[in-house]
Order: structure tokens, then sequence, then C-alpha cells
């Protein structure tokens, strides 16, 4: 993987330009090095709209069929909020089936994630746009982005004003598309949480065979939590089937 281009969307127009026609960006699109302007946003804004085929986005974003037991409707809801914690192996898992479906995600404000793990994990980076470092602009990249992308997802910021997180939901709702925070936001539909367990890997020594995700989906108030476990190997992910306890029927017949 040649790593992500560094967008200098203020300074160097034309040879991004030229990238785009002659298709020689690497994987994904990131915007770094200085906190973006309203000039830049806009840039932005600009070059996702020339790359996105002009199609509406579905009712229901697909995610791997590990992870569609935990949403109602068997994927990300359009116009809906979940608060993610910080597991970046959930947060690419959410992200793999989308993109790679053709779905435009973006991952705002999250300087560590790694593209390599999100490769791993299924999620076709040609597919990605990253704005690790947007100080102040953030809430214009979101809002920028969400008119153009399907899926946002946001690090940890504060939650907006209440009337500016009603505007941001509004928003959400009549672009059709949805939005994964990192903070404790209200009103979120559902907040995920992961468990994790890695196994092969002894006191110091032996290799990593198998990561055991248990994720806990739980939705507002009224509403029961799903619960998935995953393992992630080299295979890919795939979704632990629930044992059932094994019943002494011998025991039960003494008992009647």
């Amino acid at each position: 993987m040649k790593g992500p281009v560094f967008l200098w969307l203020s300074v160097d127009v034309d040879r991004i330009e030229q990238m785009f026609e002659y298709s020689s960006m690497s994987p994904a699109l990131t915007v770094d090095q200085h906190e973006p302007t309203r000039a830049d946003v806009e840039a932005l804004r600009l070059r996702i709209q020339a790359m996105e085929n002009a199609t509406a986005h579905p009712r229901v974003f697909p995610v791997h069929e590990a992870l569609t037991s935990l949403f109602p409707q068997g994927g990300i809801l359009t116009g809906a909020v979940y608060s993610v914690d910080s597991s970046a192996s959930l947060l690419w898992s959410l992200l793999a089936e989308p993109t790679q479906k053709g779905t435009w995600c973006a991952v705002v404000g999250m300087p560590d994630l790694g593209l390599a793990a999100a490769e791993e994990l299924g999620v076709n980076v040609d597919r990605l746009v990253l704005v690790p470092s947007p100080g102040s602009q953030w809430m214009a990249v979101l809002g920028t982005l969400i008119d153009v992308v399907g899926i946002c997802a946001l690090g940890s910021f504060p939650p907006p004003s209440e009337r500016s997180l009603s505007t941001l939901y509004g928003r959400l709702r009549e672009r059709e598309s949805s939005l994964l925070v990192r903070s404790d936001w209200p009103r979120v539909d559902a907040a995920l949480a992961v468990e994790h367990r890695w196994d092969g890997v002894g006191t110091g020594r032996g290799l990593l065979q198998e990561h055991h995700l248990r994720i806990t989906a739980t939705p507002r108030s009224g509403h029961s939590a799903r619960v998935c476990d995953v393992i992630i190997d080299h295979t890919g992910a795939r979704e632990v089937s629930p044992i059932a306890p094994v019943i002494d029927i011998a025991q039960h017949r003494k008992a009647g």
C-alpha cells in the first residue's frame, strides 16, 4: 500500500485535478498537515462530488454478516447516529461492508488509525476520506462531508449546543447519511461497545491467532441490548454461534 495522499487543497489544485484525471492517486483521500480552512473544506466537497456516483444512498447501509444481528434493520440506518467506543477493530469492521459496496465513508479527527488494519478488516480504502486533524473547523468539515458521503465517523469531540445538534441531526436525515461518534453524545440511536480477548499469545511469547470481540449494541431506553460474538483471524471476521447449554435429561426425569 502506498499510503494516503496528502492534499494541499488551497495550494496545489492543478496537481490534485491531474491525479483524479489519470487515476494516479493512492488508496485514501486525506486532508492533513494543516488545519483546513473553509476554502479547503469546499474544495474537498467538490472533489468528492466529482468522484461520487450520482446514486441515492440505500435506506440501510450493509454491514458484515457477522454484525447484522446488532442492528434491528440488519445494518446501519441512514439518518441515524451511533456512539462507538474507541476500538479501531469495531470501527473498521463497521465501515468494511459499506465501502466494499461502493459507499463513500469519512473518518474525521482520528489521527492514530492505521490504513493497514483497515484493509486487513476488509475496508475498501479507495472509498475512504481521512481528515485526521480538523482542528476548530471540525463542525464545518463534518457538515460538508455529510452532504457527500454515506457514513461519517467522528473522533472524540464534545457535542455541540442543543440547537446545533438538532440542525446536524436534521441534516443527517435529509442527506440520508449516518454518523458514528466516539464521544458520549445525546440522542444517539444506539451505543456500541466491545470487549476484547486475544488467543494464541502466552506470557510474552506466542503468535496471535484469534481476536475475539463481544459487541454490545444498547439502543435508546425501552429496548433490549443486542449482543454478538465475533472472531477475527487470518480468514477474516465471523460470528460465533451461541452454544446451547447441555441438559442432563436423566436428572430431569428423576426430578419429575
